[in-house]
């Protein structure tokens, strides 16, 4: 095996040599991309030029339909199919190697089978454009084929597969997914230096080292979190069969993934553009089955899921298929970065400029402001039904507002839960009807006009997904799996121990009646969760909706409730950031996978300087100094849940996880807090961060387009960084 890789490598210097010896040397232009630096060649690895656009060459090979991506001014290239054999690998993972389109078929209820360019008989025609070109595949065997279309851009290459292309014409074999160009940017074991973006939580890196076959499995994670119409219960790990010991992966937020080879100055970010809401995105080390390095978006057009044959849920179930695929256009946008712009700084920048471009982020009020969200009332158990547990009254927010006030605490932004008739799992709301308890609907309305003239933002919070079927008539309109039984999102809680959800129309009109309430009053400030950050599949009235119709109708429901209220909103998903006036509980964290290498704050990154973002309650991380220092490199602002009254009172109630609260507790953590970050921020203005590098002697470095630079010492003893020291767990800002 090593003698081929040194042949390859020897044959590579040698045409490179005899490339440069030939070539004409150009002088560009310092801005200028017009002249190419360099020649065009006929081919790329046996691939034939196709086309250009102002900065890239697209080649192609016409057996595979695999494609280089070249940058004309470096020469830099990067290959669709890998080029360099092992022969370690059988036939079925070199057709997914080589091949431009993947396939996992659907075959009775067998859903491993693979279908690829590479080991099946293929019909292909194939159509060269100015752009690129198209190509339709048909697989005669297992009759089904579609059109893959491949675009050069001026900023990369868009490859997609129209929806209506797409067709099955048998009664044995059907698509299960597809992957488009799975082995784009992939490499063999340590050949590059470099790493996988992958969008766990905020961002997360794979470097391209040799992982010495440590790992089992990769990244794979559903694009907008997983599907709850499909996917069976977790078992979960619980103490004392009550509480829930096993934290949630994170969602994947963005559409987004991206490989970077720095050693040759070329990267690419990948955005998943259509279909991305069945998609999963694959972002796999070396090691694992083969040993290549690999990032891929899969489209899924079929599920199969488990349908019980009775209602006795020990009587048996049937492993089924969805009969009909799901319907999209499926799409990935490949963003090409050269040299400098080669990293994944060069990736969110390139991601921020791709969504203010296409109207998918507007600049909102970056301001700061140190988040101070309430809890009302909550319930807990009584001899009969539940009795209140009030915990933060208008007049306890006014007594707070006016004690941070004497603390210098101006810049407030607010969330208050619990605020509504019967309290915090109370849901869904209708109307703006108060609870009595925090002191009636007159005494919030002036709280919340009082507040704004002192210029805190105080919104009310509305979580537009659930329902209590202890609380309210849960008979109707509530979201049933694919399989037709009723979804419940277990608590583990003892007042209420199932909520379910409640379909998009539903919230929509729901929706509706709430803001004409409230706004009526002449106050419009709302705080959305929960359909902001979910998608399903359901079942209703025996028809089935996709997680496109529900992302559909929840743009819809959003872009109509941005249109009459000022909204923010709870962890939105990428495609609802263009209608939040601020993001909430963005997670500093990944789901710290062992396969992963760094963590970094990828999409804080992104939207940085664009929309203020909200880190996740200070009150409920271990380590509070790192969690502070976390949100200095993020760019976030602070969080705090507080309430007036002891948490010992909620032990009995759903929010019994809420252990630590009190204002007395956080008073001086949030004065702190306040005054450093809001320091901090008034220096850095709506500036935006250009870049993140890791230093490597615990120190990380924020560069902001203002050119503020910010120097974070992670490590346990002092360290120094462009002349700057930094003391151990602590920072530094330099100019």
């Amino acid at each position: 095996m090593a003698h081929k890789r040194i042949g390859k490598i020897l044959s590579a210097l040698l045409a490179s040599v005899l490339l440069a010896l030939t070539m004409p040397h150009f002088t560009l232009p310092f801005g200028s991309s017009d002249i190419s630096a360099v020649k065009a060649a006929d081919e790329i690895d046996g691939h034939s030029f196709v086309a250009e656009s102002s900065r890239y060459r697209l080649y192609m090979r016409e057996d595979d339909l695999s494609i280089v991506v070249e940058d004309k001014e470096t020469g830099a290239y990067m290959e669709s199919a890998v080029s360099y054999d092992d022969g370690k690998s059988n036939n079925t993972w070199l057709g997914a190697m080589k091949s431009a389109v993947v396939i996992t078929m659907i075959n009775g209820n067998d859903d491993t089978q693979q279908a690829d360019l590479i080991n099946d008989n293929v019909s292909l025609k194939t159509t060269k454009t100015d752009k690129g070109f198209s190509s339709e595949i048909y697989w005669s065997k297992y009759r089904f084929g579609m059109t893959l279309k491949v675009e050069i851009t001026d900023d990369g290459v868009k490859a997609f597969i129209p929806d209506d292309s797409i067709h099955e014409d048998g009664d044995s074999y059907f698509i299960g997914t597809i992957a488009i160009y799975p082995y784009m940017g992939s490499s063999y074991l340590d050949d590059k230096e470099g790493y996988i973006l992958v969008p766990d939580g905020n961002g997360a890196l794979i470097y391209l080292d040799d992982k010495e076959g440590k790992f089992k499995s990769g990244f794979s994670g559903m694009i907008y979190g997983s599907d709850v119409g499909f996917d069976e219960s977790d078992v979960t790990t619980l103490l004392k069969e009550r509480y829930n010991t096993i934290s949630d992966a994170e969602k994947v937020i963005a559409p987004v993934f991206g490989i970077a080879h720095t050693d040759d100055g070329i990267a690419y970010l990948a955005v998943v553009e259509d279909g991305e809401a069945r998609a999963t995105i694959e972002c796999i080390p070396n090691g694992v089955s083969v040993d290549y390095n690999r990032a891929y978006a899969k489209f899924i057009l079929r599920k199969t899921y488990t349908q019980p044959t009775s209602n006795n849920s020990t009587a048996g179930s049937l492993h089924i298929y969805e009969s009909e695929r799901s319907h999209s256009d499926l799409g990935v946008r490949y963003i090409f970065l050269s040299e400098d712009d080669a990293d994944y700084s060069g990736m969110a920048n390139a991601y921020r400029e791709y969504l203010t471009s296409n109207g998918y982020l507007n600049k909102a009020d970056d301001s700061y402001k140190t988040r101070i969200d309430f809890l009302g009332t909550e319930r807990e158990k009584w001899v009969i039904g539940t009795t209140p547990v009030v915990m933060t009254t208008v007049d306890d927010i006014y007594e707070i507002y006016d004690d941070l006030a004497s603390e210098n605490v101006t810049d407030i932004l607010s969330v208050y839960k619990g605020w509504q008739k019967e309290g915090l799992y109370s849901v869904p709301i209708s109307s703006y009807s108060v609870d009595r308890n925090i002191g009636g609907k007159a005494k919030l309305t002036k709280l919340i006009n009082d507040a704004a003239g002192r210029g805190i933002d105080l919104y009310l919070y509305n979580d537009a997904l659930l329902i209590n079927p202890d609380e309210k008539n849960a008979t109707f309109n509530v979201v049933k799996k694919i399989n037709k039984r009723r979804f419940e999102m277990t608590t583990y809680m003892d007042v209420y121990k199932k909520l379910l959800y409640i379909i998009p129309s539903r919230s929509e009109a729901l929706l509706d009646r709430f803001v004409k309430s409230y706004t009526s009053k002449g106050v419009n400030k709302v705080a959305l969760a929960g359909i902001t950050g979910n998608l399903f599949s359901y079942n209703y009235s025996g028809k089935n909706y996709s997680r496109y119709d529900t992302q559909d109708s929840y743009s819809g429901t959003v872009a109509k409730l941005a249109g009459n209220t000022d909204l923010i909103m709870e962890q939105p998903f990428a495609y609802l950031w263009a209608d939040t006036g601020a993001f909430l509980d963005m997670p500093l964290y990944t789901s710290a996978y062992i396969f992963e290498d760094e963590s970094i704050p990828f999409l804080s990154m992104v939207l940085k300087g664009s929309i203020p973002v909200y880190a996740e309650y200070v009150n409920f991380e271990a380590n509070k100094q790192e969690f502070f220092l976390k949100m200095v490199e993020s760019g976030s602002f602070p969080s705090f849940y507080i309430t007036k009254e002891s948490s010992a009172e909620l032990i009995y109630t759903n929010s019994g996880d809420v252990y630590s609260s009190e204002y007395s507790s956080y008073k001086d953590t949030i004065r702190e807090y306040d005054e450093q970050l809001g320091d901090l921020n008034e220096m850095l203005g709506d500036a935006q961060i250009i870049e993140h590098e890791i230093l490597g002697n615990g120190i990380t470095k924020v560069t902001y387009s203002n050119g503020i630079r910010i120097y974070i010492n992670y490590s346990r003893e002092e360290a120094e960084a462009d002349g700057i020291t930094v003391d151990a767990m602590s920072y530094e800002v330099g100019r």
